[in-house]
């Protein structure tokens, strides 16, 4: 296209890409510099038409997974400008929000981050747990902290075994060795929260039981 040609195209069309809308919706995309070129009749006048940017008619290139292309303009301007968008959860929703069968009104764009159409069809691919690092700009994968159980909690379980133990040791005749009597008694108190200090249960001893000592 000779430059004096594509000035003039220019002229009426300052921007490439514009877009009509009918219902809230993008109704049609137009390459404008292109359809001028092969002199489309269809080519609506850029003030009957909202913008659309160099980006954006990428990302409407982009098959959606749904078989839906929605793309939500209000007024002169496209909502979720950037498609693919997760939420500020964690563990977080990824979303197609030009994928839908009607224009999305939820999520608020500020409670979401824009992500790549890669990162989107990654995680359909390979549906995980993940969140979005602010830091990095990508979304990374989630792995909850470990569950801490108190251990006053550990205590009271451990006082189930105790009692198991100690059934067991009067079917059997038998008594608690030293190791297991101050066992016991470490267990109890933290149990009853008398002890504050301890930061774990003691072990276990190895040697629970022991032949009570005959009457004299």
């Amino acid at each position: 296209m000779e430059n004096a040609e594509l000035n003039t195209i220019k002229a009426a069309y300052p921007d490439q890409y514009y877009a009509t809308v009918s219902a809230g919706v993008v109704d049609q995309l137009f390459d404008a510099w292109a359809s001028q070129q092969t002199n489309d009749p269809t080519l609506p006048a850029a003030a009957d038409m909202v913008v659309i940017t160099s980006d954006q008619w990428g990302l409407a290139q982009v098959p959606s997974y749904s078989g839906s292309l929605k793309i939500p303009v209000s007024g002169t301007t496209i909502q979720y400008p950037a498609r693919f968008y997760c939420d500020k959860n964690t563990p977080c929703s990824v979303f197609d929000m030009w994928g839908y069968l009607s224009a999305p009104t939820s999520p608020a764009i500020g409670d979401l981050y824009a992500i790549t159409p890669a990162q989107y069809a990654d995680r359909l691919l390979n549906p995980r747990n993940q969140y979005y690092n602010a830091a990095t700009g990508q979304l990374a994968d989630y792995v909850p902290p470990p569950v801490v159980i108190p251990l006053k909690t550990q205590a009271t379980s451990a006082m189930v075994w105790i009692q198991q133990q100690a059934n067991l040791a009067s079917a059997m005749g038998q008594v608690f060795t030293v190791d297991m009597k101050a066992y016991v008694k470490a267990i109890a108190a933290i149990a009853s929260g008398t002890d504050t200090t301890s930061t774990a249960l003691p072990a276990q001893p190895a040697n629970v039981m022991t032949a009570s000592s005959p009457a004299s």
